[in-house]
């Protein structure tokens, strides 16, 4: 079976005042690979443009698997 990589996508869950329970905001065309680091570092950009607290993020990767 051959595996091809199509997408990668991010969706960061942070809360806040008036959403307490989370809010997601979600990013499209991320690299293949999306280290740890790399989505501290974007949860602490989303903290510091906004009152809100990074709580989670969940990273979807999208492939195609062919049967040779």
């Amino acid at each position: 079976m051959e595996k091809n990589w199509l997408k990668t996508a991010v969706a960061v869950t942070m809360s806040g005042e008036g959403h307490e329970d989370g809010l997601k905001r979600s990013f499209a065309n991320m690299p293949e690979v999306v280290t740890d680091d790399q989505i501290k570092g974007l949860g602490n950009v989303l903290e510091a443009v906004s009152n809100d607290k990074f709580d989670f993020a969940t990273v979807t990767t999208t492939e195609k698997i062919v049967n040779n």
